[in-house]
């Protein structure tokens, strides 16, 4: 299974190699006790009492020194809503870019990340701060700000503030990423305006999450001017990507234990620890205290859920099948142009389960664009499409016409 990652990574060592020096050369810049983790961070922690119907209210921010990128930066804690529009608290980080031609109108990115981890430690506003962020070595926040584009990315629930992260649950992603954007609208020094386009891109999970961000904006946030989605190699069915995951093959297994503590954070109910193994209690130990995804696909990848749950398989449990089958894509189409790109050759994200979206959202009458990319992998595929992905962006920002490939 080892030669399965290293194959699985080998295309990118160049990328990681200069991510993993820019991080070394962060932490040699910063004095020692500079950078506090998330846990022990006071800036992390919620206020007491939350304001009902302030989705989106900011709480809080400061001045932060990303590795990797030029612009100005400012961590931020804003309210959002949970799966079940309860009121809580998330963290994230807005990117401004430096230089010439600044104009409080300039388009704005919401960026929804992609797999971290679930540890606080993964949190991406942490680790921007870190150097290790691995979607900043890939070049996309850079080369997002490079077209003069403000980038407000989320941590997603759980993600930095207390609590687990409710990874790939769809309407805690959905509300993460909108709310963000109106955070970084009431974040006085950034200079956002409220007449500012929007454009939502993600990929893996965060295409997971941009897509339930879309299909959410009519009803939940309509006030942004939402331009156009950019969705990458989202999983449209969770159950049945959890089904692939778990084949003892797939590198995908190893995140089998996000998804169930995801599941678990954003439904209680479903009494997790309960039906744990023993080894299972330690390996979902061990990834809520620290270890993130590089780390977590060289240790757990090839397990099953046989290994972790006691009884019956995940999915043939009621509970459990219905509250992922609820975090699916597609249902809804959004209200406004879609772009899908992925590679037929995914071998983390298999592109028979991500290209559902783009048939539902045709069928519901969306415009939506398709880019195959070809690229041996799951993380190539990011970087060959992304550029085309903004290309397909910057269309949307300039007023004109969204192509469609429906049928």
């Amino acid at each position: 299974m080892e030669h399965k990652i290293a194959g699985l990574l080998s295309t990118h060592a160049k990328r990681l190699i200069q991510g993993l020096i820019v991080a070394c050369l962060a932490m040699i810049a910063l004095p020692a006790g500079a950078v506090v983790a998330p846990g022990s961070d006071p800036f992390y922690q919620p206020p007491k009492h939350l304001q009902e119907g302030g989705q989106g209210s900011l709480i809080r921010w400061r001045e932060i020194q990303p590795a990797g990128v030029t612009a100005r930066a400012w961590q931020i804690l804003y309210q959002s809503t949970d799966a079940r529009d309860k009121p809580i608290v998330v963290s994230g980080t807005v990117f401004v870019p430096t230089g010439s031609g600044h104009s409080a109108d300039r388009p704005v990115i919401a960026w929804a990340p992609g797999t971290h981890g679930i540890a606080d430690v993964c949190a991406p506003s942490y680790q921007y701060v870190m150097g290790t962020d691995y979607e900043v070595s890939l070049g996309v926040i850079p080369e997002t700000l490079a077209r003069g584009w403000s980038v407000v990315v989320t941590d997603y629930q759980g993600l930095g503030t207390p609590g687990d992260h409710t990874y790939v649950v769809g309407r805690a992603e959905g509300h993460a990423v909108l709310d963000a954007v109106r955070a970084a609208r009431a974040l006085p020094v950034a200079g956002i305006s409220a007449r500012a386009p929007v454009g939502i891109m993600g990929y893996s999970q965060g295409g997971h999450a941009a897509a339930w961000a879309a299909q959410l904006h009519e009803h939940y946030a309509p006030e942004l001017r939402v331009e156009g989605v950019a969705t990458g190699a989202g999983p449209a069915r969770i159950d049945e990507a959890f089904a692939y995951a778990d084949n003892g093959v797939s590198p995908l297994s190893a995140v089998i234990p996000y998804i169930l503590v995801g599941a678990n954070a954003a439904y209680p109910e479903l009494r997790l620890d309960d039906i744990l193994t023993p080894y299972g209690k330690a390996v979902v130990a061990d990834v809520r205290q620290g270890k993130c995804l590089l780390d977590v696909l060289s240790a757990y990848s090839g397990m099953t859920d046989a290994v972790l749950v006691e009884g019956a398989p995940i999915l043939q449990r009621k509970d459990w099948r219905t509250r992922l089958q609820q975090s699916r894509t597609g249902a809804v189409a959004p209200d406004m142009p879609a772009l899908f790109f992925a590679s037929p050759s995914d071998q983390l994200v298999p592109y028979a389960n991500s290209s559902k979206l783009f048939g539902d959202w045709c069928a519901k009458g969306a415009k939506v664009a398709l880019r195959q990319i070809n690229a041996p992998d799951h993380l190539e595929a990011l970087s060959d499409g992304w550029p085309f992905a903004l290309d397909w962006m910057a269309d949307r920002f300039a007023g004109l016409p969204a192509p469609s490939d429906c049928k």
